[in-house]
């Protein structure tokens, strides 16, 4: 019966494929698709009034094949004339955040110098689309009708193409085309902006300068006089004998910047609640070091998100998905290898990780990292704790963030 099966369905692709290779194939098979169902009900009484017609003499058997013959012939001759019109679709903004509305815009021009019949145009939108009834337009004429796009969370929306649907008076045949290409809408997840110290203990003459006044180093500060102990590599020589004193330069300490943060995205770890947080807190985190001109890196479980730009970074983490990753620990470790010289390290994480798992985290670090792990509870108090190698924040919502890490991770 297996055998029997194979050759069968081989048999059919032979077949299929000999269909498809004659001439005109394409051409039936696209006048073949648009039929409705009706259209399909009309071809089907037709062959079969003109079987009884034949076999049987049945005059009644003629006159139904006649007249669906008739019909389809008007119905093929009142969508095959081109249509005057052409669409376009624009969105006023195809980035948002989520949570707000996103507005778009149909535009309909005919393109003839005679006035156009009424036309139906769809629009997908998501999963679902919307449809615009267009009214009669004059010749060379625009007609314009503006849409929304409700976002409820992060992700990215396809919207488009527009579509024209000509169907004929008795609805025998439906012929769809598309204009224009899909426009990708990404949803942001929300953010908010806050102060956020990424400054470490290392010393890095391509660092950035730090309130700590010394010696020698390249960030230039000030001149002063001189005291007993300082450098007289520092001496500055044209002021020393301009004012006839020793005069010295004074630098401030230039010290490593580089956040790297590292969000869980295990499905596990996650309700869908708590994961959109905990993308909205670690994109907020990440803002906050690009918006000083420091480095930031970020990783989820599965990939590096680009941080070159706020809006690279925001678009990947709009088309960002969970993971099926079993275990965390392994990928702190690789990221802080591959990334070599952070300042401070941020770890995102969920209600699943206990305060032992998380001091494991921050233990992975390098001693002269500054360890914060973020553990995003809805509904939980807001709580910072100090640990050994870092902190440990308890962030129940997004807005909680700023008053628990703005003096930063340090603090």
């Amino acid at each position: 019966m297996k055998k029997l099966r194979r050759l069968v369905r081989h048999a059919w692709r032979a077949l299929s494929a000999r269909v498809q290779a004659l001439p005109g194939y394409e051409g039936v098979a696209r006048w073949l698709g648009a039929l409705t169902p009706v259209g399909w009900a009309v071809i089907v009484a037709m062959l079969a009034g003109t079987v009884a017609a034949l076999a049987f003499g049945w005059l009644e058997g003629f006159i139904v094949a006649v007249m669906g013959l008739v019909a389809l012939v008007v119905a093929v001759a009142s969508v095959a004339s081109p249509s005057p019109l052409s669409v376009s679709l624009r969105m006023k903004n195809d980035r948002i955040v989520a949570g707000q509305v996103a507005v778009g815009r149909v535009r309909v021009v005919n393109e003839s110098g005679r006035r156009s019949g009424s036309t139906l145009v769809e629009v997908t939108i998501g999963r679902g689309s919307g449809e615009f009834l267009v009214p009669p337009i004059s010749g060379n004429g625009t007609w314009n009708e503006s849409f929304s796009v409700m976002t409820k969370r992060r992700g990215v929306i396809n919207v488009g193409p527009a579509r024209t649907v000509r169907m004929d008076g008795l609805g025998l045949l439906r012929r769809v085309r598309s204009w224009d290409d899909p426009i990708l809408v990404h949803v942001h997840p929300p953010t908010v902006r806050f102060s956020f110290d990424a400054t470490g203990t290392q010393m890095d003459v391509e660092g950035v300068a730090s309130e700590k006044l010394t010696s020698s180093d390249v960030s230039f500060h000030a001149l002063r006089d001189y005291e007993p102990g300082d450098d007289r590599r520092a001496v500055h020589w044209p002021s020393t004998a301009r004012f006839g004193r020793l005069i010295v330069r004074q630098f401030e300490e230039t010290h490593r910047s580089h956040h790297m943060v590292l969000l869980d995205t295990r499905v596990d770890a996650w309700d869908r609640r708590s994961f959109e947080t905990a993308v909205s807190v670690a994109a907020s985190l990440a803002l906050a070091g690009s918006g000083e001109a420091r480095t930031v890196s970020m990783h989820t479980a599965d990939e590096w998100i680009p941080t070159g730009s706020p809006m690279a970074m925001l678009d990947a983490l709009s088309e960002m998905e969970t993971s099926t990753r079993s275990e965390f620990a392994g990928i702190v470790r690789r990221c802080i290898m591959e990334r070599g010289g952070i300042s401070v390290l941020s770890i995102v994480v969920g209600a699943g990780v206990d305060d032992e798992e998380a001091a494991r985290l921050a233990n992975i670090a390098p001693v002269d990292v500054i360890v914060s792990v973020i553990r995003v509870v809805p509904g939980r108090a807001r709580r910072r704790r100090k640990i050994t190698r870092g902190v440990i924040i308890d962030c129940p919502s997004l807005e909680d963030l700023p008053m628990l890490v703005s003096r930063g991770v340090n603090a």
